[in-house]
């Protein structure tokens, strides 16, 4: 049986090198356009100048967001527990503190768009107005709000106007009534079950004294606060936001869940929170105290709707369990991003390199001819 293939030469004992394809044009151009030209060192040193430059700016940017990841346990750790069994176990700061009146306002926030309440959340916004029934009930509706911040706040109703999404403005309004009125804030898909034992929070000595919610992959959530008035952490919270929105604004319709997490939900307040924590004398501080949700679990339970959730929300939530994920996600996208920038710069100059001679050579030939 013959092969198809040619015969070798038996004599020289080489085979006929085979055909090879060549690429097409189209490959070629592509090889071509992604072809770093041959540098001189110069030019290396330049490059890498460049890239540095970038990286550093980077990292300073990300600065905040690397803290919060770095320093999670010794800002958020939880440190303090609700036992089922109505006993209280917390951190040491526990000396008394009879100041004759309560140190946390007994009022319950909640917020709505308008005072005709979802059909999915009656039983939720019943359950925590019988369990809180010796609280004064303030809900706080998209007028009422306003109204509040036009009032108290004047300085900020531009940018209250301004939001892009009506989840920002449900966002602020908490942190500003927290810091106007102190009480308790409960999104309106939270069910109570029981009433947390204010007395307990207010053996802590000092003046203030607030508690947050942990969250993943760090900081705290703001669906659930407790807060004296004018507590440092809120006021600083409030006088922060209209920071957050100049520089989360510009880009509010191209990642919304990213830009609202930023702008005045959890990550804004676990930074603004990070942020007075770090310029305490020492940590734990007896001013704010983390709980971990499984230790709410005998007083309230999360619904968890997320009602302004998209698309968005999901892969960033995704890969927010994720952390390897999104750090390795990060890297190659450092990395595809400085080589485009180090080939851009590289065409810019060989373009304009290639002009300086032509115009010194069209300006010697204008002379002559003059």
């Amino acid at each position: 049986m013959f092969s198809n293939e040619r015969q070798f030469d038996e004599e020289r004992g080489e085979r006929p090198a085979r055909e090879s394809r060549s690429p097409s044009s189209t490959q070629r151009r592509a090889l071509k356009f992604l072809r770093f030209p041959r540098l001189s060192k110069a030019a290396v040193f330049m490059l890498l100048l460049v890239d540095v430059t970038i990286v550093g700016l980077l990292l300073y940017s990300l600065e905040p967001l690397i803290t919060l990841l770095r320093r999670n346990d010794e800002l958020f750790s939880p440190r303090i527990t609700i036992p089922r069994n109505d006993t209280w176990s917390s951190s040491p700061f526990s000396d008394d503190d009879d100041l004759g009146h309560p140190k946390i306002p007994r009022i319950l926030h909640q917020t709505t768009a308008n005072s005709t309440i979802p059909q999915k959340w009656v039983a939720s916004q019943r359950s925590c107005k019988e369990t809180y029934a010796d609280f004064e009930y303030k809900l706080w509706t998209d007028e009422l709000a306003r109204e509040f911040i036009a009032t108290e706040y004047p300085w900020f109703v531009e940018n209250w106007d301004g939001y892009a999404f009506p989840i920002q403005r449900a966002d602020a309004i908490r942190y500003f009534v927290l810091h106007h009125y102190g009480g308790i804030y409960l999104d309106m898909d939270t069910f109570c079950n029981e009433t947390i034992p204010f007395e307990e929070l207010e053996k802590g000595p000092g003046q203030h004294y607030a508690l947050f919610k942990s969250t993943l992959p760090t900081g705290v959530t703001n669906d659930f606060m407790i807060s004296t008035a004018r507590h440092p952490a809120y006021a600083a919270a409030v006088s922060k936001l209209p920071l957050f929105y100049d520089i989360t604004r510009f880009w509010a319709e191209i990642q919304p869940y990213a830009n609202i997490m930023m702008s005045s939900g959890p990550l804004f307040l676990s930074l603004v929170v990070k942020d007075y924590l770090l310029g305490q004398p020492s940590l734990p501080s007896p001013t704010v105290q983390v709980i971990d949700p499984p230790d709410l679990g005998s007083y309230i339970t999360d619904l968890e709707s997320a009602t302004w959730h998209k698309a968005d929300a999901h892969a960033l939530m995704w890969l927010g369990t994720r952390p390897w994920t999104w750090f390795l996600a990060g890297a190659v996208g450092l990395l595809a991003g400085l080589y485009l920038i180090n080939y851009l710069l590289l065409l810019i100059c060989e373009t304009c390199l290639r002009k300086v001679p032509s115009t010194i050579t069209y300006a010697i030939k204008e002379s002559k001819l003059a």
